[in-house]
């Protein structure tokens, strides 16, 4: 046997790291403009809106943990789903929330770092979007070393700072010093309690991608220990910090600014710690945009060439750049989807609204994300109820149920921007269903858990519990 094949991923990764992974987008420049955007809509009664939009994302959370801990191998929504509602389902939950986030939030992140510079030097926003996202291009073509080495730093960096710009600002620190100013301002908006409880969906977005971490369990000592603790560590930390920030810029900021410009949270840092918060605040969103779009640009494409090793992409997704070793077809199509988005947000302006309609166009398909895998657990209990499970979440039925019907109101806040989804995913549908005729396969192939488990354990190091219990599981499944 090649001696390649014998080399396994090794579990050396403990809690600092899986929370850092959780935590990571809380300082990407989208999320930040969310905080202050829902502050505008809720006003002081935003933490309100917060912890209503926290709860679904809690019960996502949940279903998460427990997958992980039954599967604690690459941790993609589809390998959760291939065997709980089948194929079908996997392939329309990665094409169908991965390939927005790219194209769309990605875009939104060019064009925030964009006017987040031009702000500081009245550079146009296009010229240095696009700058940018040529950059990145050219990083993940071409794999410039030392900045894979500045990337790991850097979203630890930056949410420390985020973090103690928000508690000064709160603290009084810019009023202090003679550079802010407090502005009037009332528990609730203008709006009443239909503007706190309709910015709900939109305040989702400031915990998107918290389970981040779960592609990391075939790392992680104990997974199915760290893996929950992490993910529920690092959603308080995101509540916590958003809500002081979104304090500090509500007690400094016209509410107007806030609602209204395309760089409110730099506004927010302004008007609350004069030139040094706008700075640090703009330099934090250039850098965390700049990384999170790197990140998007270099994610999709390896997400492209799964699939098609698994035949449900094209084989050019599948072919390996000789020289440049980088999956070329899926990396330029991502870099031509960005292009072409940031070109738009910077055509319109780069306005609250259109900010706002891309994220929330995206932060729709991942709620619907989240319901599957909440899905994914309940049809698994149902259908392997004898599987161990190292976390298992109790009462899942009624938590779920909470969950999902929390999903599809927070769907429903925002479902001004649902129509835009749906016909995303009735492209990807109707892409999925003639790719599988074509190739003569059945449309929902339903995988066997127990394929699954047997890939995890030839490919990951030992796992103390884990490995006994499920050898014990497969000895009676073989039984059977």
């Amino acid at each position: 046997m090649d001696n390649q094949n014998n080399v396994k991923l090794k579990r050396v990764l403990g809690f600092n790291a899986t929370y850092g992974a959780a935590m990571g987008l809380v300082v990407s420049g989208t999320a930040m403009f969310s905080v202050t955007q829902v502050a505008g809509q809720s006003s002081y009664a935003v933490w309100i809106t917060g912890i209503f939009g926290l709860i679904p994302i809690v019960c996502a959370a949940l279903a998460f943990s427990e997958l992980s801990s039954m599967l604690p191998g690459g941790g993609m929504i589809s390998d959760y789903t291939n065997p709980a509602l089948g194929r079908f389902w996997g392939t329309l939950a990665v094409l169908g929330t991965y390939v927005l986030l790219a194209a769309a939030d990605g875009s939104t992140q060019m064009a925030m770092s964009g006017y987040s510079l031009q702000n500081i030097t009245g550079i146009p926003a296009i010229v240095t979007s696009l700058a940018f996202l040529v950059i990145c291009l050219l990083i993940n073509i071409f794999d410039v070393g030392i900045y894979g080495k500045v990337a790991g730093i850097l979203p630890i960096g930056m949410m420390i700072i985020y973090a103690v710009l928000a508690i000064v600002g709160a603290l009084g620190v810019g009023e202090a010093m003679g550079v802010a100013k407090p502005v009037n301002g009332s528990f609730l908006p203008l709006g009443g309690w239909g503007a706190v409880f309709g910015a709900v969906g939109s305040s989702i977005w400031w915990y998107i991608g918290f389970e981040n971490c779960c592609p990391m369990a075939e790392e992680t000592k104990e997974p199915y220990k760290v893996i929950p603790r992490a993910l529920f560590a690092a959603l308080f930390s995101i509540y916590v910090i958003d809500i002081i920030f979104s304090y500090a810029s509500l007690k400094y900021t016209d509410i107007g600014t806030l609602l209204n410009s395309g760089i409110s949270h730099i506004e927010g840092a302004k008007a609350m710690m004069g030139i040094i918060g706008g700075s640090v605040m703009s330099l934090i969103t250039i850098l965390a945009s700049f990384t999170t779009a790197n990140s998007q640009l270099a994610a999709l494409p390896r997400m492209f060439y799964g699939l098609s090793r698994q035949e449900q992409l094209p084989k050019c997704f599948g072919y390996i750049h000789p020289r440049f070793r980088v999956p070329i077809y899926g990396t330029l199509l991502c870099f031509l989807l960005m292009f072409v988005c940031t070109i738009y947000i910077c055509f319109k302006g780069g306005t609250a609204d259109i900010m706002n309609m891309f994220i929330n166009i995206v932060c729709v398909a991942w709620l619907g994300c989240y319901i599957l895998a909440m899905l994914d657990v309940i049809v698994l209990r149902k259908k392997y109820p004898d599987f161990p499970r190292l976390f298992k979440v109790p009462c899942y039925q009624g938590v779920f149920a909470i969950g999902i019907l929390g999903s599809l109101f927070a769907i429903y806040t925002i479902s001004n921007w649902i129509m835009f989804t749906l016909g995303w995913l009735l492209i990807v549908v109707v892409f999925i269903i003639v790719w599988n005729k074509a190739k003569k396969r059945p449309l929902n192939e339903v995988s066997k858990l127990e394929d699954a488990v047997v890939m995890i354990r030839e490919r990951t190091e030992y796992l103390p519990v884990w490995d006994e219990a499920v050898v014990e599981w497969l000895k009676k499944r073989n039984a059977m």
